[in-house]
């Protein structure tokens, strides 16, 4: 089943003592500009702790892009390890989005983020991206998202949104930073099976986004029933499996 994420956590969800946020990590040039400290905003943290970079344009910001940083795929892990130099930015004031030094985005143009690596990770970074966006951008930028980071649907995938939307105005806030992210066995350069384990009022709900690669990158392959984004998650009581990505 295919589940739009921010659904599962409701307003009893958020704690009332969030964790401290963590440290991150900073690294080196290449191709793209970067974010740093005389271009962001103070940080800030999602409804969990998470620590969340703000930058100053609320589009978000891409970091330089090192391809060498890359994750070797002969690594045990090759399908729920990090990308290089991950970061979790605030866009729009709400929704939380990663972006990496390594796996992309490479570029965003009007605020729709593009570029990422035709790696298990930059289809990960890349349906994080989609969802984050198409909750938190202003009109009629969310539109664009969709057309651009989603293969199918049509106008009923954005009228779906739209509805969404309206029905929460709030809701980007929930985007926040995942609890663990895996990519399914079987893997090919067309097809990534990301599945994203989040909090809900039951331990951790599971959605599943299968990414194809479209044009030269990532794209969330829409069910024929596109109201099945709207489902509910598959529970689960374990992160056993999925790989941490939070900012370190």
């Amino acid at each position: 089943m295919v589940v739009v994420f921010v659904v599962t956590i409701t307003d009893d969800d958020q704690p009332e003592n969030p964790p401290p946020p963590r440290a991150h990590t900073e690294s080196t040039t290449a191709n793209a500009p970067s974010t740093t400290s005389s271009q962001s905003r103070p940080p800030t943290v999602d409804m969990f702790g998470n620590r969340l970079e703000v930058p100053a344009d609320d589009a978000g910001a891409t970091l330089p892009q090192i391809l060498d940083g890359r994750i070797d795929p002969a690594r045990p892990d090759y399908l729920t390890a990090a990308p290089a130099r991950l970061q979790w930015q605030r866009i729009w004031g709400g929704a939380a989005v990663p972006v990496s030094g390594s796996d992309g985005p490479a570029r965003i143009d009007g605020g729709v983020a593009a570029g990422f690596a035709r790696t298990p990770q930059g289809a990960a970074l890349a349906a994080m991206d989609a969802i984050g966006r198409a909750y938190a951008a202003p009109d009629p930028l969310w539109q664009n998202v969709i057309r651009a980071r989603f293969y199918g649907g049509g106008d009923a995938l954005i009228e779906g949104f739209a509805r969404s939307r309206a029905s929460a105005p709030g809701m980007a806030r929930f985007v926040t930073v995942p609890e663990g992210v895996r990519i399914q066995p079987g893997y090919r350069d067309d097809l990534a099976v990301v599945q994203l384990a989040v909090r809900s009022t039951s331990g951790y709900a599971i959605a599943t986004w299968p990414m194809v690669w479209v044009e030269g990158d990532w794209r969330i392959r829409v069910p024929d029933d596109v109201d099945t984004l709207w489902g509910s998650g598959t529970s689960t009581v374990s992160t056993a499996g999925f790989g941490i990505w939070r900012q370190s």
